[in-house]
């Protein structure tokens, strides 16, 4: 009989802690940085959309073959109304960088290297001879740029560009105030690129 009771207000005694508990907790919660406690609500939370060459977002992986790249920054260009992105790719040891561009309802991509030995200096003409391959220009204008992530250093300006393609091969020249740089790669069909979208 003793063990009973003693059982019972055991009982008794823990029902009023939870209560006191839950009372604390709501009071606690209902404090002005209460909600500092509470894991963010995700309630409108929306479902990305399938990951495609003009929706990277950063920490995408770019497979290229036996090769696979994350993307860790995105340099946007706009000229009028022409808009083009230029992915910084985190390819290790290196930095690769993938152009994707719409044109006439298209999507086209070129997967280049930063290069020091293109010719960048003066005024370049209509057409010339790099690394063995005549290219003519295809664009030529200014652009201002915005940067998010990891930009290779790149800051958002106004540039000038030349653009020079050829059988197989795509030099981007760009002039931004006193620096000069330079790209060349590869126009790549769309569909040679998978993309894994960051978890």
């Amino acid at each position: 009989m003793l063990l009973f009771l003693a059982l019972s207000c055991l009982a008794a005694a823990a029902l009023g802690s939870v209560a006191v508990y839950q009372r604390g907790a709501a009071n606690r919660l209902a404090a002005p940085d209460g909600a500092a406690r509470l894991p963010p609500k995700r309630m409108n939370e929306q479902k990305r959309a399938e990951a495609t060459l003009e929706t990277l977002q950063h920490g995408d992986v770019v497979l290229d073959g036996n090769d696979d790249y994350v993307v860790v920054g995105t340099i946007g260009y706009r000229e009028e109304q022409d808009a083009w992105a230029l992915y910084v790719l985190d390819a290790g040891a290196t930095k690769k960088f993938l152009e994707v561009r719409r044109k006439a309802g298209t999507v086209s991509s070129t997967m280049f290297d930063a290069v020091a030995d293109a010719p960048i200096h003066g005024h370049l003409g209509n057409g010339l001879t790099y690394r063995s391959k005549p290219l003519t220009v295809d664009a030529r204008g200014d652009a201002r740029t915005t940067v998010s992530g990891e930009s290779d250093g790149r800051v958002p300006s106004l540039l000038k560009y030349a653009r020079y393609t050829g059988p197989g091969s795509v030099l981007v020249v760009e002039e931004e105030g006193t620096s000069k740089r330079a790209y060349y790669g590869s126009p790549m069909p769309s569909d040679a690129l998978t993309i894994y979208p960051h978890a």
